[in-house]
């Protein structure tokens, strides 16, 4: 139930801070941290997706990337925001990373408890 709680919560913050205005910048100081910034809140989500619901790695990535499309879509109607495909490459990484470190971390465990 708190693992639920802790995904939606998540869900929402993410949500608001991708669909928020934020003022531009100019140049970025550290290139590419945008993609960077959506791998690791996507690698956050799957974790807590994860835990939340017990659903198959294809499946919480399906969900996941579908997720992060439709908030790319959503920024394309945002004014001051736009639409990226390669953040949306970003977000299905951070998933993709998240599923690939359980695996071998699962992998690890299993062998280290024979």
């Amino acid at each position: 139930m708190l693992a639920r709680v802790l995904f939606f919560v998540l869900l929402s913050i993410t949500t608001f801070l991708f669909l928020w205005q934020f003022p531009s910048t100019g140049a970025q100081s550290i290139p590419y941290m945008d993609k960077l910034v959506h791998f690791v809140i996507f690698f956050v989500l799957a974790l807590t997706f994860h835990r939340a619901f017990a659903l198959s790695a294809r499946l919480s990535l399906l969900f996941l990337a579908c997720y992060g499309l439709m908030i790319e879509l959503a920024q394309a109607y945002a004014p001051g925001r736009g639409a990226d495909v390669y953040d949306w490459l970003a977000d299905a990484s951070g998933v993709i990373a998240y599923f690939a470190w359980h695996h071998l971390r699962e992998k690890y465990l299993r062998k280290q408890s024979r």
